[in-house]
């Protein structure tokens, strides 16, 4: 899966997430600096007088922050969080450059741009350019004030979402894969849970991505109340999970296509819908789900025959249920997030009570070998190798897991769980900068190939082969051991319309 195809999913995130002002209250060119390497990391000073400052007045008295801060000068409760000295807190601050500046537009367009709701933006560069140009606009003074204070709203929601509620170092960040915000949806999204982002950890070469698009540039600025981390782009809060996938036909237009065709679009939707006349608009979809989203590659490698089956009338209702296996509702499930492990699986038992979870050690063959290299990254280096040169000798056993955990995970077909193992290792290869850490997450002994993508509603899990729900002897959501995933389908003619047809 290249990281690549799922850029536009997170710029056009924040016109989704935030679908009503009033409900809710690429890659551009950088260093990649280390907080243990010695470079300089606060703005325009040094650290120790950094450190004498709230993160609202580090960023007030850096110029390059300018238009950040006039964002964050539009809400008055995002200043006192900012700039309170006793707060704990991390930000995720964009510099100008971050912020480009659109086109502006004729006096006669911003007029008709920001007379109404449904004229602001929905990006926090655009946003602060509205404002801007609420100056020079044509409105009247009240018309004028009416506006900032629903664009004031927007920007407040989303500058929420670059704040965790905890000061978040940039090793503790290498160390999970999600972490909470102070965004929390007051329609019940994520069953009133914050928010999340998703970061990940590259090593060739060394880089923070904060959701796959944004690259973190200037780690830990210091800070009285916290620490500041210096980002390419503005964090948007994400869209459902259906509509991720959706703005992404390359990757996942098969899938999406088959979801709308049997009906379960539902099932990965949460947006606005507006009220007409005297009704007031609602908030539709499931409030949270995991799902394990397969490819457009994943069906392809069908039988042809199959391809046909599923997606001609005959197999819809086949096709549904092999959609179903795929979801788990009421449960977000993340491969790794700061919370501790153990609190997460008490929580998720308490509310699922059939679900059984099995504690272990080491589960297969988790590492990939590169002549006598360990990859943590499961990429092929041998095709880069001299063939003159000869590596070290391998390893003389696996390294232990930092944790293991395996668990079964109800899914949306009654009766056929899901079998998820996740094991997370720390890196011990000489890469600068604190220590990193890769996490294998297999679900019924797949490889999940991208994992924790955010949404609204929910987490994404990518894998690039569909799930086969045939239950075999064991019955207990493991991978059979005869079940080789090339030959899983091959005998689809002898099972599939019998158990399609199954209650």
């Amino acid at each position: 899966m290249r990281l690549h195809l799922l850029t536009p999913l997170f710029f056009a995130a924040s016109a989704l997430a935030l679908p009503d002002p009033l409900l809710y209250a690429r890659k551009t060119c950088g260093s990649w600096f280390s907080p243990q390497d010695g470079h300089q990391v606060a703005l325009g000073t040094k650290q120790t007088l950094a450190e004498e400052k709230t993160i609202y007045q580090t960023l007030k008295d850096d110029e390059n922050f300018s238009r950040l801060v006039k964002a964050i000068d539009l809400s008055d409760r995002v200043v006192s969080l900012l700039d309170d000295s006793t707060a704990g807190i991390t930000f995720f601050a964009v510099p100008n450059k971050g912020l480009p500046r659109p086109r502006r537009p004729r006096h006669d367009e911003i007029a008709g741009n920001v007379a109404t709701d449904d004229g602001v933006a929905r990006n926090l560069g655009e946003l602060v350019l509205q404002v801007e140009e609420l100056e020079s606009s044509p409105l009247d003074d009240d018309e004028k004030e009416h506006r900032k204070k629903v664009i004031a709203r927007i920007v407040r929601g989303i500058l929420a979402y670059h704040i965790l509620p905890e000061k978040t170092p940039y090793p503790k960040l290498l160390e999970y894969s999600t972490f909470q915000t102070n965004l929390t949806l007051k329609d019940g999204s994520l069953d009133y849970e914050p928010l999340r982002i998703s970061v990940q950890s590259r090593n060739t070469p060394p880089r923070v991505q904060v959701n796959i698009v944004s690259e973190i540039i200037r780690p830990d600025v210091a800070a009285k109340n916290g620490v500041i981390h210096v980002i390419t782009l503005p964090l948007l809060p994400p869209p459902s999970v259906f509509q991720e996938l959706f703005l992404v036909p390359s990757a996942f237009s098969f899938v999406t296509s088959a979801l709308q065709r049997v009906g379960l679009t539902g099932a990965l939707e949460r947006r606005y819908t507006p009220g007409h006349g005297d009704k007031e608009g609602v908030v539709e979809g499931n409030p949270a789900l995991t799902f394990f989203a397969p490819t457009s590659k994943s069906f392809e490698r069908l039988p042809k025959k199959l391809q046909f089956y599923l997606f001609s009338p005959f197999g819809e209702r086949a096709l549904k249920k092999i959609l179903q296996y795929h979801i788990v509702l009421n449960y977000v499930h993340n491969a790794t997030s700061e919370k501790d492990v153990s609190g997460l699986l008490a929580e998720m038992l308490e509310e699922h009570p059939e679900i059984d979870m099995d504690t272990c050690g080491a589960w297969g063959d988790l590492f990939e070998h590169a002549d006598g290299y360990v990859n943590p990254d499961g990429i092929s280096r041998r095709s880069e190798m001299d063939s003159g040169l000869h590596a070290p000798p391998p390893l003389p056993h696996k390294p232990a897991p930092v944790y293991s955990y395996e668990t079964k995970l109800p899914t949306f077909l009654e009766d056929h769980p899901i079998h998820v193992k996740i094991e997370k290792y720390k890196i011990n290869i000489p890469i600068p900068g604190p220590p990193r850490f890769f996490t294998k997450f297999h679900v019924n002994g797949q490889h999940v190939g991208l994992s924790d993508l955010v949404a609204r509603n929910g987490a994404v899990h990518v894998i690039g082969k569909l799930l086969v729900p045939r239950r075999h002897k064991d019955r207990d959501g493991k991978p059979h051991p005869d079940a080789h995933e090339d030959k899983q389908w091959e005998d689809w003619e002898d099972w599939l319309p019998k158990w399609a047809m199954e209650e």
